[in-house]
């Protein structure tokens, strides 16, 4: 998806869209793709939020600059020139964007009174734009089609190229253009580290991989990430023109204490770091910093404040504001000391808690079901800790994000918890509804037929009894899709009396899944053709994934099988 270095919040965009994807690809449901249309939604407002911050800092670069100029200082003069070629290439890069975005609302039939996407899962008409275009196919120029995918992927990586050599073209310096350096948006899979080696992805080439079998809804959210992505760039490389305004931008009695946080969002259980510096410093003045989590960075003009981002959320509460304080304290040439106070507010996001399992939505009664609970947004810290309502809890003794819940009641409440940074915390609950195991079918087969039940059958046949699970129930469980009989009886109704034993089958020891035998052999040579033979079920079991055995509640109906010997 996107290379180079991304901040925090980038990551969890990306990985929110990863997860969505994943899911997509298991289910294209209407929650789905309306988890896509919120996303869009988020995107969009932090694309235009992030842009507008860009306008600041150009408008205040531009401003500081006229203000030297009308000093008469022409120092900083080429600046100005520096910040309108990178608002020009980036609103053309933009604004490339803006284009598709208007052709995928077409596909997507925008409503115009209201601006809702109506045919969010349009998929042929959106692989068509990406991948096919006007004369091309999917297969034609190398994989990567003939449609648009090829075209935006050169936009996108050829404003990557272009501010890497902006960057190169104003300052020889090897160290700066390391650290303002850009990797492509848009990485080959062969190249992208995320996919791993035994994916099937691997030989795919990038357009191909990003856009078949999508719906426009989900490209649509792409497209406003992307224009995160330039705006992350445009950030960094605003950032740099600020740079070049050196020890000009404050008079040097003007000491101002400053903090920059590495993001403004953080989930809860996280660490929230930010640096703290005076924007005039001296090699002979060394500030002093006290406050919550600080430790001096080399050469003692800065530091940086660490400490985690409290828990604690009230119920649906998904966001809370937090904040911080601390004091730098600086020497005067005066011999006094300059108290700079810094404050600052933060987001702390609840993390999603994404679980994945054969069966999301329900838990079978009874039953070992092992679920992944994931919170991505804590990363390697995720050191989760459950509890269950109704249910016992069985954690993996190798994965710590697997855990089998065996339910006891009709309902199941997980409790997600995770320990982090030596906080307990409270990420979420999960409710879910308790169904019972669907019942198996109780099959007869007669000299390895499966017996219709109207046919009669030889007297000496050989037949044997077979108690198959549920399919579905059998994939998402199998070892908990286990059935046992202790016996089953053999009946003849002779004359008009009542049906008599005249034989009887252990079923102990033998899995009735795989089948029990029922050998007729002689126990029927004295009866007539057209007899009425039965076999009687004692009872029939489950056998769980703990080897315990749970009754199946079967009518005594059910437990007979009727047939007629010839």
């Amino acid at each position: 998806m996107a290379g180079g270095k991304l901040s925090p919040r980038q990551k969890m965009i990306n990985m929110m869209y990863l997860v969505l994807t994943a899911l997509l690809a298991l289910n294209v449901s209407a929650e789905i793709l309306e988890a896509f249309a919120s996303l869009r939604l988020s995107l969009k407002t932090s694309a235009v939020s992030f842009a507008d911050k860009n306008a600041d800092t150009k408008k205040a670069i531009e401003a500081k600059v006229e203000e030297e100029l009308g000093q008469g200082n022409k120092k900083n003069e080429n600046l100005i020139a520096w910040v309108r070629e990178i608002e020009a290439k980036t609103n053309e890069t933009v604004g490339e964007i803006e284009k598709v975005i208007t052709e995928l609302e077409k596909i997507g039939e925008k409503d115009p009174a209201t601006g809702e996407i109506i045919s969010k899962s349009e998929t042929e008409r959106n692989f068509q734009y990406w991948m096919i275009g006007p004369g091309g196919d999917e297969t034609s120029n190398g994989g990567k089609g003939g449609g648009e995918a090829t075209k935006l992927k050169d936009k996108l990586n050829g404003y990557i190229t272009w501010a890497n050599s902006f960057i190169a073209s104003k300052d020889s310096s090897k160290q700066v253009q390391q650290e303002f350096h850009w990797d492509a948006i848009c990485v080959e899979p062969k190249d992208d580290k995320n996919i791993p080696e035994s994916s099937e992805n691997k030989h795919h080439t990038w357009e191909y991989f990003t856009f078949h079998g999508k719906p426009v809804i989900a490209d649509l959210a792409m497209m406003e990430k992307f224009k995160m992505d330039v705006q992350e760039v445009h950030s960094e490389l605003l950032t740099y023109v600020k740079t070049k305004l050196g020890a000009v931008t404050f008079k040097i009695d003007s000491l101002i204490a400053m903090d920059a946080p590495v993001s403004r969002v953080v989930a809860a259980g996280m660490k929230f770091e930010t640096k703290l510096f005076v924007a005039m410093s001296s090699k002979d003045i060394k500030p002093k910093f006290e406050g919550s989590g600080i430790s001096v960075d080399p050469g003692g003009n800065s530091a940086t404040m660490t400490f985690t981002a409290p828990g604690g959320f009230a119920k649906g509460q998904t966001e809370k504001e937090a904040t911080y304080t601390a004091t730098i304290k600086v020497p005067k040439a005066d011999g006094s000391i300059e108290e700079l106070p810094v404050k600052g507010k933060y987001t702390v996001r609840k993390p999603e808690v994404v679980i994945t399992s054969a069966s999301v939505q329900n838990l079978y009664y009874n039953c070992g079901n092992t679920i992944n609970v994931d919170v991505p947004a804590l990363g390697d810290l995720y050191n989760p800790k459950f509890t269950a309502s109704s249910a016992t809890v069985l954690p993996n003794a190798t994965d710590k994000r697997k855990v089998t819940i065996v339910p006891t009641g009709r309902e199941c409440i997980l409790g997600v918890s995770s320990l982090t940074n030596g906080q307990n915390i409270k990420i979420d609950d999960v409710k879910y509804t308790v169904i019972k195991p669907p019942k198996p079918n109780i099959n007869l087969l007669v000299n390895g037929k499966e017996y219709n039940g109207a046919t009669p059958i030889p007297s000496k046949s050989s037949c044997k009894l077979v108690i198959e699970p549920n399919s579905d129930f059998k994939a998402a469980l199998p070892k908990d899709a286990r059935y046992v009989v202790n016996s089953v009886d053999l009946l003849s109704q002779r004359s008009l009396g009542a049906p008599t034993k005249v034989a009887s089958f252990s079923g102990n020891g033998k899995d009735a899944t795989a089948g029990i035998p029922l050998d007729l052999g002689g126990y029927l040579k004295g009866d007539a053709p057209g007899t009425k033979i039965y076999f009687k079920l004692d009872k029939v079991y489950r056998v769980n994934f703990q080897n315990a055995k749970v009754e199946e509640q079967f009518t005594d109906r059910d437990l007979y099988i009727g047939a007629v010997i010839k």
